[in-house]
């Protein structure tokens, strides 16, 4: 056997190995940005540091439960990506996705978390037929629901309302304090949009149901859904543009360190 072949012989060997996936977590914790995931990572107790591609994760414990943080990067296509690389290379039993939102119901102020009853993409739209020069109304834009393959079937299901959040932790999250401000359960919808237009906000309250939105929950709640994965969101209201409070990322704190409260509440799973 030539030196050649026998290298090429050892690293198919080896191949098995190298590829192997990390330890199993139990939960796997999401945030976009950095001030989102901060808290939760001070928390691990040892925690250890692992780079796939371009996204981040940290491993440790809270609460007595093996945990990974990802970081997942903001927005719709980032949120999926990385979520298939944490769940292929984590194996989790329960993924959180946590972070800043923008509140669409006006009973809501900076601060405030919602606990994601169900989680939907509320970017697609078909929009009517206008000429050229009678321009755009949103508005009047039609909404195309989510739809996901059956496996069983190969068919499109469609998912009209989005995709629910786990019920147990839905139950232990209610029961979770917020030491920044109120806790509510709710609907959370996802697009690549920043919406301030008090007009586009209450319509996508009115037409949704929704009480924040974001770029991120709606995704991750298909792909956990697709992998049979139980998923929750919580969300904190970062601005508020009924009151006319704009961003402020610092109110990511709040979810950081309610999602710690959560994991050290959280039975086995």
């Amino acid at each position: 056997m030539t030196r050649h072949a026998y290298c090429l012989a050892v690293l198919f060997l080896l191949l098995p190995v190298l590829l192997r996936a990390a330890e199993p977590v139990e939960v796997l914790v999401q945030g976009a940005e950095r001030l989102e995931v901060g808290e939760i990572v001070a928390a691990l107790e040892q925690p250890q540091k692992l780079m796939i591609g371009p996204f981040s994760f940290w491993t440790g414990r809270i609460g007595g439960h093996r945990i990974a943080v990802q970081l997942t990067g903001q927005a719709l296509l980032n949120c999926t990506t990385s979520t298939i690389l944490g769940i292929e290379e984590f194996s989790p039993k329960l993924i959180i996705n946590q972070g800043t939102s923008g509140a669409q119901a006006p009973y809501l102020t900076v601060h405030d978390i919602i606990i994601g009853r169900r989680a939907l993409d509320y970017s697609g739209f078909v929009t009517p037929v206008r000429a050229a020069g009678q321009g755009s109304a949103p508005l009047s834009w039609t909404p195309v629901p989510q739809r996901l393959r059956d496996p069983a079937t190969g068919k499109l299901v469609t998912y009209p309302d989005g995709f629910a959040g786990d019920p147990a932790a839905l139950a232990i999250a209610l029961r979770t304090r917020n030491s920044m401000g109120r806790v509510f359960a709710g609907v959370i919808g996802s697009a690549n949009e920043v919406n301030l237009e008090l007009d586009r906000v209450r319509w996508s309250h009115q037409v949704f149901g929704m009480d924040v939105e974001e770029m991120e929950s709606g995704v991750v709640a298909v792909v956990a859904h697709a992998y049979g994965i139980r998923y929750i969101a919580f969300r904190v209201v970062s601005d508020a543009p009924y009151e006319g409070v704009q961003f402020i990322p610092q109110a990511a704190r709040a979810t950081g360190l309610f999602t710690v409260r959560f994991l050290e509440n959280l039975p086995p799973l």
